[in-house]
C-alpha cells in the first residue's frame, strides 16, 4: 500500500493512478488522528474540468458514521445549495446541477423519485433480467472466440449502456453513439481535451428521444418523464436524467466490472474459491468488490447552518466531502478492511452506492448487470488474465481502470 504524508492533498488527480486506487493508508491515517480532516487549497491542482474550479476546501469524512449521518441529514447538509460534486461550479453549471434530481431541493427530488422508483422496483427488474443476461451473452460472444480484448471497452462499458438504452426506450439505431458518449462523459475530468464536450451530443440525442416520445408515447422511463405534467420537468431535467444514467450508473458497473477482473489477478486465491462454486460466492464477491474499490470514491454536500459532525465544528457554507473510499474500510465496521476477502459476511454493508435519501437508484439494476456479465466471463472464459498493466483514470473522482488488455483461452 501507498505511504503518504499526512498533509497529502486531494485534490491531486495523480494519487489513483499513483496508488492504484484510493489513497487508503492516508485515509487510515486521518481516520485514527484527525476523522474530521481539513483539505485546503492547493493552486498547483486546478480543477481540470470545463464547468467549475476549485475555490474552497473542504471537510474530508473518513468514517463510516459521519458519512452515513451526513448523508441522511438533508436539513442540515444540502446537495442543492453549492451542487453535489467537490468543483465549485460557475453559476450555469449550478443551474445544470439542479435540474438533476440528485441536486434538486428534497421536496422535488422525492417527487421525481417516487416516479422513477417503479421501473427500478424488484419486479420490474426481474422482468429486464432475461434481456440484461441475452446482452451480457452477447458481449461474450463478441470476444470469446479471440482468445485476447481489451476488457474495458470490448467487455464492461457495453453492457450498462445497452441496458440504459433499453430502459429509457432509446432505439436501437442511436445505441452505439450512447455508448461511444457516455464512455466519453464518464471520464469526466478528460472532457477538455475533447474537441467536443460528450454533453452536448448526448442532449441532442435525449432531445430527438422526447421529441419521438412526444409524438408517439409508450410505456418507456423517458416517455413517461416527457407525459406526467405532474413532475413540472423542463427538457433541462430530463436531459440532465439522460446524463446522470448516462455516467453515474455507467460508470459504477463499467469500473466494477474492470476492477472485478483486476482483483480476481490480484488474489488468485480467492478466483479459485470463486470459480470453485460460481453460483455460492459471485453475489457477495460482487459486494466484496464494490466496497474494496468503491469506484465513485465521492460526493459533496455543503453545510446549511453552523453545525457538529462527529463532535467536529463545521460553519454554515462549509463543503464536506464525503468519501465512501475511506469508509468502506473503516474497522470499526469491516474486520481487517484492506484484507479482499469474496466471502466476507457484511460485504454489503458498503456505501458504494450511497445511503439515506440519495441511495443510487439504480444499485438493483447495477447488481443484476455485474452478475450476468461477470458469470459469462468466469464459466465461459475462466483462464481470463493481464495481457500488460492497467491503466488509471488521472480524477479526483471516480477510482476507474479506463484500459485493461487481457487474454484467455479461446472458447
Amino acid at each position: 500500500m501507498t505511504a503518504y504524508a499526512i498533509e497529502t492533498n486531494l485534490l491531486d488527480p495523480d494519487i489513483f493512478p499513483q496508488a492504484k486506487g484510493p489513497p487508503h493508508s492516508l485515509f487510515a491515517q486521518w481516520r485514527d488522528k484527525d476523522p474530521v480532516h481539513w483539505n485546503p487549497v492547493n493552486p498547483n491542482y486546478a480543477a481540470d474540468v470545463p464547468f467549475a474550479s476549485i475555490r474552497k476546501g473542504f471537510w474530508v469524512l473518513t468514517r463510516y458514521a459521519d458519512v452515513s449521518e451526513v448523508s441522511r441529514d438533508q436539513k442540515r447538509f444540502s446537495s442543492y445549495d453549492e451542487g453535489f460534486v467537490i468543483w465549485d461550479m460557475d453559476d450555469e453549471e449550478l443551474v445544470r446541477q439542479r435540474a438533476n434530481f440528485m441536486g434538486m431541493q428534497p421536496e422535488a427530488h422525492m417527487a421525481v423519485r417516487r416516479v422513477l422508483n417503479g421501473p427500478f422496483a424488484p419486479n420490474a427488474m426481474r422482468a429486464l433480467t432475461p434481456k440484461i443476461d441475452g446482452l451480457a451473452a452477447e458481449i461474450i460472444d463478441s470476444v470469446a472466440a479471440k482468445g485476447k480484448c481489451e476488457f474495458v471497452f470490448d467487455v464492461a462499458s457495453k453492457l450498462p449502456v445497452y441496458t440504459f438504452c433499453e430502459l429509457m426506450g432509446i432505439p436501437e439505431s442511436y445505441r452505439d453513439a450512447v455508448v461511444e458518449y457516455g464512455n466519453a462523459l464518464a471520464d469526466v475530468e478528460t472532457r477538455t481535451a475533447r474537441t467536443v464536450d460528450p454533453i452536448v451530443p448526448l442532449f441532442a440525442i435525449c432531445e430527438e428521444i422526447c421529441a419521438q416520445k412526444r409524438a408517439n408515447p409508450d410505456d418507456s422511463l423517458i416517455s413517461t418523464l416527457v407525459h406526467d405534467t405532474t413532475l413540472g420537468l423542463e427538457q433541462l431535467h430530463i436531459n440532465m436524467f439522460f446524463m446522470v444514467f448516462a455516467i453515474a450508473g455507467h460508470e459504477t458497473t463499467r469500473s466494477t466490472a474492470a476492477h472485478f477482473i483486476y482483483l480476481m489477478n490480484q488474489f488468485p486465491d480467492q478466483f479459485a474459491l470463486l470459480r470453485s462454486d460460481v453460483d455460492k460466492h459471485l453475489d457477495n464477491a460482487i459486494e466484496e468488490v464494490l466496497r474494496y474499490t468503491s469506484t465513485t470514491t465521492n460526493f459533496r454536500r455543503t453545510a446549511t447552518c453552523d453545525t457538529e459532525i462527529g463532535g467536529f465544528k463545521v460553519k454554515k457554507g462549509d463543503k464536506i466531502y464525503l468519501s465512501y473510499a475511506a469508509a468502506n474500510r473503516d474497522p470499526a465496521v469491516f474486520e481487517n478492511p484492506d484484507a479482499f476477502d469474496i466471502t466476507r459476511a457484511n460485504a454489503n454493508r458498503h456505501l458504494s452506492f450511497g445511503v439515506g435519501p440519495h441511495l443510487c437508484l439504480g444499485a438493483r439494476l447495477a447488481r443484476l448487470e455485474l452478475h450476468a456479465l461477470l458469470r459469462q466471463i468466469v464459466t465461459r472464459i475462466p483462464d481470463i488474465h493481464l495481457a500488460g498493466e492497467p491503466e488509471w483514470l488521472r480524477s479526483i473522482w471516480f477510482n476507474a481502470i479506463v484500459r485493461m488488455p487481457v487474454v484467455f483461452t479461446p472458447e
